[in-house]
Formats: C-alpha cells, structure tokens, sequence
C-alpha cells in the first residue's frame, strides 16, 4: 500500500511540475511577445528582459513567491510606444496592470478581460482609442479602472455596472459621448468616480444616489443638464463634488447640507440661479467653494440672486477658496467673511454689491488673492489693508472708491499684481508702493491721481507685466521710467506729462507696448527708441514732439503699429520697413511739416518745409489704445 501512495504522489508532483513549467513558460512567452509588439522603447528598460535572465527579475515584473508566475506589471512613465499586445491576456495570475504614461496607442485588447484575478487596470495618460471594451465586464475582480487622458471614445459601456469590486473609475479627459449609463448606480463599493472633460450629455443619474460609499464625483467639463437630482445628497460621504462647467440648471439645493464630509464644492460655469443657500454653512469641512461664471454662454440669462448671508461667518475656518464671481449677488459684503480666517483666495468680482470694503477682510491672515472687481463699491480703500501679509494680488478695479491710496498697502511684502484702475482715487501715487519688490504689474488708470511718478516706484526691480497710469493728472517727466528694464507694457497716455521723452528709455529693452499720447511731450522722438527691438506698438500721438522722424524706425523688425499723428513734426516720412505698410502705421496725419510719398502728403521735391504754427489747434487726431484691464 505504501508503495502504491509514493507512486501515486510522485505522478502528481511530476504533473504538477510539468503544469508549473508550462505556465512559466506560458507567462514568459505572453512578455516576449508584448516586448516584440512594441515600436518604441527609448530608454531601453526592457533590455534585460531576455531568455538569459529569468523573467520574474525583468523590470517591471512581479512574480509569486510560491508559484513564480506574473502577478504584476508595472511600466509606467517609460516612454513606450506601440500596441498593448493581447498576448498580456494569457498571464492568468496577474493582479496588477500598469502601463500608464506611455505612449500606448491603438484599442484596449479585449483579452484583458481573460484575466479573471485582475485587480487594478491603469492605463492613463497614453494614445489609446476607440472605445473602452464592454468585455471588461468580466473581470470581476477589478477594483480599479484608470483610463484618464487618452484618445477614448463611444459611450461608457453599461456593462461596467457588473463589476461588483469596483472601488475607482477614472475615465476622464477623453472624446466619449452619450449619457452616464444608469448601472453604474449598481456598483456599490465605488468610492470615485471621475469622468471629466468629456462629451456626455444628459441628465445627472438619480441612480448615482445609491452609491453611499462615494468620496469623490468629478463631471466637470461635459454637457450634462438638467438640476441636481435630490437623490445625489444621499451620498453622505461625499468630500469632493465637481460639477462645474456644464449646462446644469435650477437652483442649488438646500440638501447640500447634508453633505457634512464635503471639502471641496465646483459648481461654476453652469446656468443655475436662485440664492446661495444657507445650509452651505452646515458643510462644517468645507475647503473650497467655487460657484462663479454661470451662464457665460448667456449673458443675458440670470445668475445667482440675492445676498451673501451673514451666515458665510459659520462656514468652517478650513475654508480656503470662497469664489462666487460673475453673478447678481447683491448687497453688502458681509463683514462676517473675515471669521474665515484660513480664506486663501476670496473672488467677489463681477456682481452688484454696494457699500465699503469690510476693513474685516485684513483679518485674514491667510489671504492671497482678493478680487472685488466690477462692483459698486464706494468709500475709501481700508488703511489696514496693510495687515494682509500674504496677499499677491489685489483687484479692486471698476468700482466707485475714492480717496488715496493707503500708506499700509507699502507693507505686503509678496504683492505681484494690483488693480486699482477705473475708480475715483485721488491725491498722489504713494512713494511707499516702492517697497512692494515683488510687484509685477500695476495699473492705476482711470482715476484722479496728481503730481509725480514716484521715482521709488518706477524703479520697482520686479516690474515686468505692465505699468499702467493712463487718464489720471499725472505730470513732471518720465526720465526715472528708464530703470523699469524688464516691463513688457508702459501707458502714460492721457496725463500732463510733458519735457523731453527720455533718451534713457532706450533701457526699457524688454519693452513691447508704449503709449505716452495725449500729453505735453516737446522736442523731438529720440532716435535710441528706435533701440528697442521688441516694441511692437508705440504711440506718441497728440503730444507737442517737433524734429524729424527718425529714420532708424524703418528698421525696428518687430514693430506693427505706430502712430506719430497730431504733432509738429517736419520732413520727409521715411521709407521702408513699418512705413511701407499702410495699416500698419496708424497715423502721421495732423503734423503739417510733413511731406513724402506717404498717403495723402506732399512731395518733399523743391520744398522748403519751415516749422509750422501750434498745429495742435486745427488737427483731427487718431488714437489707438491698447485695453489692459
């Protein structure tokens, strides 16, 4: 009996063995055979995977201990171009499958769904098209999907509501089309599901309210529409809900409440209306909330209504992101916001609200960026702005302020950008902004600024965006503007400036735009301007500029756009280059000493041109303005 048992037990170790080997052999050949398939491996990672070395050690490869079959294949972020082989359906242990940021183009093989232990599929961020295969269905076990930034289109196959494990779909930033399909509601244990920037259409399931396990819903960047299905707030678990840029419609629910675990709320850029309901207050981890730029696509559509309530103040104090531009909110700005005191981003522009500026807001310690843009503001800009040490940028443009210019906004060490243009400000501009070294751009147009430039403040070394101090009552000269070397845009116009245009401005190198039009600018245009060989537009027009044209500006390669109208200038228009082309010089009309082959002048032959009288009293000027705000 005994002999007849170890007979028996070595046939099946011999069996088992030979099955063993035959799997090995299987698993080896299914990776030769996806190496083979591929056209590209720039880096050569796959060189060691030959029959010299044992293809559980190949890069990328993860073998069982026990049965030394492929468990794993990770190749992410190789540069690998080619197709995914089908023969990757044969290594029937595999868990894991990662071939994400590569260049893998062609279709998802349809033998991935062989692989009945399959766990997690990530194959984001290649070139893979058509479609995502409904034969996926049947691996049963996978728990996470990721087919995010490829070619991917169709619908999204019903079929993947079978998947009974599945925890993540990622199938975002692709072309696919139709409707959410309904089953996916079936899938109980989904914890994320992302399908971005995509082309669905259609209502928001209902059915998605039965996924109580969700954390994460990302349709942002569809053409979804429709309300907000009630159902959705059953989803108690939520933390993060993004819905922005689509075609949703109705109010927001009051059910949003209920979402107690939500840390981030994307809403913008859809057609919703009504108020801003006052059970927001109740998402007691809110970190950021964004419910601006509805009805873009209809401006004459309404936006939210009504006013902020004063119950913003029980928001949490993780709030970071408070964004409600572009509506029809009303009202005053609630001084309760400054009890949200983690608020790194707070975005009021574009709405109807009246009154002042809370001096509240300077108690946020945390704040960076502060738009109260295009409102009806009206008062004074708070002295304890200055306490905001964090703020980077400051927009508080196209409203009714008045007064100065705070002292204290000289105290914001990380200032870059400031919007004070189109507003009633007054008096002059402080030599304390000079302290701000971080500033990038600043634009002051449009108010009632006098006296100088600060010198302190034209020397700002970080100003590289654009200066803007145009239609103010600004005088003395622009000699100090020199030191702005790395400025792209410079506008002056429409001031008091007068003297010489500085010879020095020739330093201003990284120079694009200039405007010093509509001063009292005298003697001549400075042949060094022609030294700045990135200027693409300059206007010098309606200033009081005598002499010649310089002859070197038909040399200057990039300029486009050039208007010297309305002066007292004299001679011969030059020749050649930005002279040569009719729309591309805007004006020399209006500078009666004038003459040349140019539209409209006199010929230069047998004329003596004598310097005219105060031409500015019978000339019909031609402005061209850049807008910056």
């Amino acid at each position: 009996m005994k002999i007849v048992m170890l007979t028996l037990l070595l046939f099946y170790s011999a069996q088992s063995a030979h099955m063993a080997k035959t799997s090995n052999d299987t698993d080896q050949q299914a990776l030769i055979g996806f190496k083979a398939s591929l056209l590209l491996d720039p880096y050569n990672s796959l060189s060691d995977w030959s029959a010299n070395n044992t293809f559980c050690n190949w890069i990328g490869v993860t073998c069982s201990s026990r049965r030394q079959r492929v468990v794993s294949l990770n190749l992410t972020g190789m540069g690998l171009l080619g197709p995914i082989s089908p023969l990757l359906g044969n290594l029937s242990l595999l868990k894991v499958l990662d071939l994400s940021s590569n260049s893998f183009q062609g279709n998802i093989p349809c033998h991935i769904g062989k692989l009945f232990r399959l766990k997690k599929l990530i194959l984001s961020t290649n070139k893979l098209e058509p479609s995502v295969p409904s034969c996926l269905a049947d691996c049963r076990s996978l728990q996470d999907i990721s087919f995010s930034y490829n070619n991917l289109s169709g619908p999204i196959p019903s079929e993947l509501g079978l998947l009974p494990r599945l925890e993540t779909l990622w199938i975002g930033d692709n072309n696919l089309t139709g409707t959410i399909p309904l089953t996916l509601g079936n899938l109980s244990s989904l914890t994320e599901l992302r399908l971005r920037n995509n082309r669905l259409y259609g209502s928001i399931p209902g059915e998605l309210g039965l996924l109580t396990k969700l954390r994460w819903l990302d349709l942002d960047f569809n053409y979804l529409t429709g309300p907000i299905p009630t159902a959705l707030f059953n989803c108690t678990l939520l933390n993060t809900l993004r819905l922005a840029v689509n075609l949703l419609t109705g109010n927001i629910p009051w059910e949003f409440g209920k979402l107690s675990e939500l840390q981030q709320l994307h809403l913008f850029t859809n057609q919703f209306t009504g108020e801003i309901p006052s059970s927001l207050s109740n998402c007691t981890l809110l970190q950021k909330l964004q419910l601006a730029f509805n009805n873009l696509t209809d401006l004459s559509a309404n936006y939210f209504t009504g006013i902020i309530p004063s119950s913003v103040g029980l928001l949490p104090s993780s709030l970071s992101y408070f964004l409600l531009p572009f509506n029809e909110l009303e009202g005053s700005i609630p001084d309760e916001i400054g009890n949200l005191t983690n608020i790194a981003a707070l975005d009021l522009g574009a709405n109807n609200f009246s009154g002042t500026i809370p001096s509240s807001l300077s108690a946020l310690p945390n704040l960076e960026r502060l738009r109260l843009d295009n409102n009806n503001l009206h008062g004074v800009i708070p002295e304890n702005f200055g306490l905001a040490k964090r703020l980077g940028l400051l927009s508080i443009c196209c409203n009714m302020l008045s007064g100065k210019i705070p002292d204290s906004l000289g105290s914001l060490p990380q200032l870059r950008e400031i919007y004070l243009h189109d507003n009633q400000l007054s008096g002059e501009i402080p030599a304390s902004l000079g302290r701000c070294h971080t500033v990038e751009l600043v634009d002051l147009a449009y108010n009632k600024f006098t006296g100088k430039i600060p010198p302190e403040v034209a020397g700002l070394p970080n100003l590289q965006f654009y200066f803007n101090v145009s239609n103010n009552l600004l005088q003395g000269s622009l000699l100090e503007m020199s030191k702005m070397v790395i400025v792209l845009a410079i506008d002056v116009s429409v001031n008091h400036f007068s003297d010489a245009i500085p010879i020095a401005l020739q330093s201003c190198k990284a120079l694009e735009y200039l405007n010093l039009s509509w001063n009292a600018f005298t003697g001549p245009i400075p042949t060094s301007l022609a030294e700045l060989e990135n200027l693409q537009d300059m206007d010098l027009s309606s200033n009081n500029l005598t002499g010649t044209i310089p002859v070197a500006f038909k040399d200057m390669k990039k300029l486009r756009h050039l208007n010297l109208s309305s002066n007292r200038l004299i001679g011969e228009v030059p020749k050649g280059g930005i002279f040569s082309v009719v729309t591309g010089v805007s004006a020399v009309m209006g500078n009666l000493g004038l003459c040349g082959t140019w539209i409209n002048l006199p010929p230069c032959t047998h004329i003596r041109v004598k310097h005219p009288p105060d031409s500015r009293k019978v000339v019909i000027p031609v402005v061209v303005a850049l807008q910056f705000s």
